[in-house]
């Protein structure tokens, strides 16, 4: 829905650009993006064993694949996020990222060798990396506190939907298609939607008409955080203000409870989802699944877990919020616990029926604390602040999480004779009990930090 009052003529700068306002279709592109941001990233893991035998490359190299992105993608992102917050951007943030992932991911499908694929799978991450932040920020401006887990929650079922695209596209395609085709026209298949979005998200309003008094409250947290910049700020000035924007998130220790908690999440999550395809195709493994059989036997599993795990984790951490100090985290305390034997289920048993009931509770209970890590920052930080917040603690969490993960996982397997599954024990599961031990602390300082969370004293 677009609104062509005069007033939102004269916002738009007099040009007659028409602006989507409404929070239900924020909502709604917003989620479009994000079903396309997951199916871009997880194509290439769905054809990610073709590409292997075609390249020719090791477990570790596959793992490396995955680290590039996942640096360039959180480097990125913090300045990227600070500057849409000093900018009050996030909508044109949001847009020209995602025309930056689709062209470079598009340029995927024509590279002839492993370093052609390195450099487009990094750049798709410049361009990824200016979403998540800044649509999370800009979402929580459109829908009040008591709703905000369950609307994330709501918001992530794209990524769920996103990873199932993804593995339907690539089995569809190989099942049409020689695989030295079907997984180029994969990466195609993703760029083309991605431009259509991208001049959609360019006419997002940052703030809803039905609340006006956000934008005052923007500027007023900014003015009390001291994040105003002269119009003409210097690049000095520029820099400064961001660095000052970043140790203001820094100061919350809630913050640091997240990034380790995200972090610990990721370290399994991420080098599941690289490897569980080449799983089930390894020669070592119990299962020897071909390329299209092993995309639609995956995403069935990856899609349903995904998608219950999105949705009652962030109902979950809302209702608990509302009826236990700390509830929201204990939301998270819940999900690692349950993770732990599902996931070994997942690469301990060798029948197939049993495997795929594990995948589904596996991605089921991963799933489960998503909402209530993406909800925390926001809730503990100022408006001014909730993108630079995000942006640092995706920053944080996938430097110390799946940015060495992914790599070690496909090191140790290559040492261990090109066996993932004792690979994959060895690093998941000391970091989902840990995960259980430092949400319990977690809970107890989100509980001191208020309810409802406490704003930062910066």
């Amino acid at each position: 829905m677009v609104d062509t009052s005069p007033r939102e003529v004269a916002r738009a700068g007099g040009r007659g650009r028409l602006v989507i306002r409404r929070s239900i279709w924020v909502f709604w592109l917003l989620f479009a993006i994000n079903t396309l941001n997951y199916l871009d990233r997880l194509i290439a893991v769905a054809v990610g064993p073709t590409i292997k035998a075609e390249f020719k490359l090791t477990d570790d190299a596959i793992g490396l694949l995955g680290s590039a992105f996942l640096l360039v993608y959180t480097l990125a992102a913090l300045p990227v996020a600070a500057l849409a917050d000093r900018l009050r951007a996030r909508a044109r943030t949001i847009s020209l990222g995602v025309a930056v992932w689709s062209v470079f991911s598009g340029l995927t499908a024509f590279v002839r060798g492993y370093g052609g694929l390195f450099a487009t799978r990094a750049l798709v991450g410049v361009g990824e990396a200016s979403y998540s932040p800044s649509s999370v920020a800009l979402l929580v401006n459109y829908y009040p506190p008591q709703r905000r887990a369950g609307i994330i929650g709501r918001w992530q079922v794209g990524q769920v939907l996103g990873a199932l695209l993804a593995f339907v596209v690539a089995g569809a395609l190989f099942a049409w298609l020689p695989a030295h085709l079907a997984w180029r026209a994969a990466f195609l298949f993703t760029a083309l939607p991605g431009l259509a979005l991208a001049a959609l998200a360019w006419r997002m309003a940052d703030h809803p008409d039905d609340h006006p008094d956000e934008a005052v409250s923007d500027e007023r947290s900014e003015e009390h955080a001291a994040q105003s910049a002269p119009a003409r700020a210097s690049l000095g000035e520029e820099a400064h203000g961001l660095t000052r924007q970043v140790r203001s998130a820094l100061r919350i220790p809630m913050i640091w409870f997240v990034v380790a908690m995200q972090a610990l999440s990721f370290i399994v999550i991420t080098p599941a989802i690289t490897f569980l395809p080449l799983y089930v195709r390894e020669r070592h493994g119990p299962f020897h699944l071909g390329a299209a059989h092993a995309s639609f036997m995956l995403g069935l599993p990856l899609v349903l877990g995904g998608f219950l795990g999105a949705i009652l984790g962030g109902q979950l951490s809302d209702w608990l919020n509302r009826r236990l100090p700390g509830g929201r985290v204990v939301a998270i305390t819940i999900g690692f616990a349950l993770a732990i034997p599902c996931y070994c289920a997942m690469l301990l048993t060798g029948s197939l029926p049993l495997f795929l009931i594990a995948v589904t509770l596996t991605t089921f209970t991963l799933n489960l604390p998503n909402a209530a890590l993406t909800a925390i920052p926001p809730d503990v930080t100022i408006p001014a602040l909730r993108a630079t917040a995000l942006a640092v603690t995706m920053l944080l969490s996938h430097l110390l999480g799946d940015i060495w993960a992914s790599w070690a996982v496909g090191k140790l397997s290559t040492a261990l004779g090109e066996r993932l599954a004792p690979a994959m024990l060895l690093v998941g599961l000391p970091a989902l009990a840990l995960g259980c031990v430092v949400s319990v602390f977690g809970a107890r300082a989100y509980a001191r930090a208020g309810h409802s969370g406490a704003l930062s004293e910066a």
